[in-house]
């Protein structure tokens, strides 16, 4: 009933224990499609030294990146609902039949995100949107996306999937929210507040550990705006935070003085995305003033009114 997608690409260290989260689920209607996107490592090896599980499919190709490999993984699997799990993370053994829970009730639901659990290397504390601590209900995605999504941690309906790019080819970095904004843009989404899943920071080869990715941001963001549009900007929350977000962006680079990054943002964020910041508010930036920061702050306050919810690290 669920397949399962995992991208490999020299995970030999953690994939053992990733696949074994799966396997040792508590409900067992599943298939694991893992895609090895041209290993250098003896990733395969160790899968097969690990497990000879019928239900665990190989799939090799040459390296086109993990945008390419997940999708390879989606078209390949058998069943309707698709769930995302990165090669270095794992599951609670409940994971999955909560997400069964979840479908029987909230059928219409194209994605499903999960809290989870978030190993940095020293300790482990759990991940929850706190409005939505322990409970299981259909939520307005944009209220604040990164606090509900995180790839191993969602699940996603294969129709609602296709309506959609995709994850886009050629992105190293925010592919992920690419393709899960694209989805809430046009169906219903359910959190789950309970952690289920786990995170591991901290490993050797994450793509989030790369640095210099603002160009892959910024994509995102004029991609997740085109998209928007296209669904005849339905969800106006959507635009909030994206203000929100890009203005969250703009703080970093004005308080780290990265006049690099902040001429990069201006002269790459679609014309469209400018237009809904006032001329004012681009020239305070361009002068590197006390007043621009201050006028961010001001903003993150009154985005702070809506109640829209925050991450519980506990």
């Amino acid at each position: 009933m669920i397949s399962v997608v995992i991208p490999l690409y020299n995970k030999a260290h953690t994939i053992e224990r990733t696949l074994g989260s799966v396997l040792t689920q508590t409900f067992k209607e599943f298939e694991v499609i893992i895609v090895n996107d041209g290993s250098t490592d003896n990733g395969v090896e160790v899968i097969k030294n690990f497990t000879n599980d019928y239900r665990v499919r190989i799939i090799n190709q040459e390296n086109q990146g993990v945008s390419v490999t997940r999708n390879r993984g989606v078209a390949e699997a058998k069943y309707e609902y698709i769930a995302f799990l990165d090669g270095d993370d794992e599951w609670i053994s409940g994971y999955l039949q909560s997400v069964i829970n979840v479908i029987t009730k909230f059928p219409t639901a194209g994605m499903i995100c999960t809290a989870g659990f978030v190993y940095g290397g020293d300790k482990m504390c759990s991940r929850i949107a706190k409005k939505y601590n322990n409970k299981v209900t259909l939520i307005n995605f944009f209220e604040n996306p990164h606090v509900f999504v995180h790839t191993s941690a969602t699940v996603v309906k294969k129709t609602a999937f296709y309506k959609t790019q995709g994850f886009p080819a050629g992105m190293k970095n925010n592919e992920d929210y690419a393709c899960f904004f694209s989805i809430a843009m046009i169906s219903d989404v359910v959190y789950n507040g309970c952690p289920l899943s786990i995170y591991w920071g901290n490993i050797p080869g994450q793509a989030t550990s790369e640095k210099n990715m603002d160009s892959h941001v910024i994509n995102r963001h004029n991609l997740c705006y085109a998209n928007w549009v296209k669904s005849g900007k339905q969800n106006r929350t959507f635009l909030i935070f994206m203000k929100y977000e890009i203005r969250h962006q703009i703080l970093g680079y004005l308080k780290n003085k990265n006049a690099t990054a902040l001429n990069y943002l201006m002269d790459n964020l679609s014309n469209e995305i400018k237009r809904h910041f006032s001329s004012f508010e681009w020239l305070l930036y361009k002068k590197w003033c006390t007043l621009s920061i201050t006028y961010i702050y001001l903003t993150k306050i009154i985005w702070r009114t809506h109640g829209y919810p925050v991450v519980n690290y506990k």
